[in-house]
């Protein structure tokens, strides 16, 4: 049977609407539509939860996960200063400057373009005893000035790890910058061509200083960010911070400021697998409501592409299986621009949760599921919210 009018209608706003009557409504209609039917009723469905989706590839993330620009700033002219504008590379120097300023570890890893986790796996390739993390790291460049003058046997043996720790970061990045590791194959030189390629590290710290006397001209710059240089990284250093905070961390704030118990589930993989095993649902959802007797799972997924939607589709629909065999509702909250280039799979999504399908901009009709909104009010302000993980990025 053809659709109607009023058919048409419920599909259209069903995005936008409030109601979870009506979004259920509107899946039901979808469901009922065979053929050429079926396939216009998915696709006005399809517009419908698209037109409230927006892109977040334009956000970078900031706070804990990352040094700010005056913090980052403060630690390139530590460096500058105890070498002489680059000109005293030595091991000694360039360790000593960690260790009397930790927060220059971020301008030192950018001049040898590298995140934290490439860091961690240079430093072995230059000592294959070496078992570093990439979140040791990243406490590192966060810690305290060493000092040299503490007494306490503890603090000693502390101080002895941070300048052992220093020590072969420095030597992992004057490898870098030497060449000497993370080198191009022969066999691929055609093709491929290093992080180092650019105008402040073509010739290795002889670049570098030169740039810091002299500056880089604009158009190098640019060059720089049009090849994917290393302000890019900071994109793919903190990709899961992003992930987690761009539909997470509101719908956290909101559950708070409503009074709503929740329970959010740690961030990473390990964190959703610990969560499947505490309430028995696969894969673990990133928000349980409430978290001691639930009632609604909440997943989350931004995906800026196509193959990313697919996927976190797939995710999506898997939990909502899982959780109508535990008797609870399921909502999706979903944004970025991949959705549009799988639009089929949005459907899919909003299918599996009966309509209960929102993005960061209808995320307060969340409020509306029944479920939900007998919950408001519920937490006094006083008292600690249930929360897995934590609510800002770390």
């Amino acid at each position: 049977m053809p659709l109607s009018d009023a058919e048409k209608e419920l599909i259209s706003t069903a995005a936008t609407t409030a109601d979870p009557t009506r979004r259920r409504q509107a899946v039901a209609v979808v469901l009922s539509k065979r053929g050429a039917s079926a396939s216009e009723a998915r696709a006005l469905l399809g517009r419908s939860f698209l037109a409230v989706t927006q892109p977040s590839f334009h956000l970078v993330p900031r706070g804990n996960a990352m040094a700010s620009q005056a913090d980052f700033i403060t630690g390139y002219n530590a460096l500058v200063a105890a070498t002489g504008d680059f000109s005293d590379v030595s091991q000694d120097t360039l360790t000593t400057a960690l260790l009397s300023t930790p927060a220059a570890l971020p301008a030192l890893r950018m001049i040898a373009c590298l995140t934290n986790k490439e860091l961690a796996v240079a430093m072995k390739l230059v000592d294959s005893t070496l078992s570093v993390s990439d979140d040791t790291l990243k406490r590192f460049e966060r810690g305290q000035p060493s000092d040299p003058s503490a007494a306490d046997r503890r603090a000693q043996r502390a101080e002895a790890r941070r300048a052992a720790l220093a020590s072969a970061i420095v030597a992992a990045i004057r490898a870098t910058m030497g060449r000497q590791i993370l080198t191009v194959p022969d066999n691929a030189s055609a093709t491929f061509h290093s992080k180092l390629d650019h105008q402040d590290t073509i010739a290795g710290w002889t670049s570098v200083h030169d740039a810091a006397v002299n500056g880089i001209p604009y158009s190098a710059l640019l060059y720089h960010r049009y090849v994917g240089g290393v302000w890019r990284q900071v994109q793919d250093a903190y990709s899961e911070v992003k992930g987690d905070n761009v539909l997470e961390l509101p719908l956290e704030r909101l559950l708070n400021t409503e009074g709503i118990p929740f329970y959010r589930s740690p961030s990473g993989a390990t964190g959703a697998a610990d969560t499947a095993r505490r309430f028995g649902l696969h894969p673990g959802p990133d928000f349980v409501i409430p978290g001691d007797q639930p009632a609604v799972v909440i997943e989350s997924k931004v995906a800026e592409d196509g193959g990313t939607a697919r996927d976190k589709a797939s995710r999506i629909q898997g939990l909502a299986d899982s959780a109508r065999r535990a008797g609870l509702v399921v909502c999706a909250l979903v944004d970025g621009k991949g959705w549009s280039e799988r639009a089929g799979a949005l459907v899919d999504v909003v299918i599996a949760t009966d309509g209960r399908t929102y993005s960061l901009q209808t995320m307060k009709d969340l409020l509306s599921v029944s479920e939900i909104a007998g919950l408001r009010g519920t937490v006094p302000a006083s008292v600690p919210k249930l929360s897995g993980g934590d609510a800002e990025p770390g």
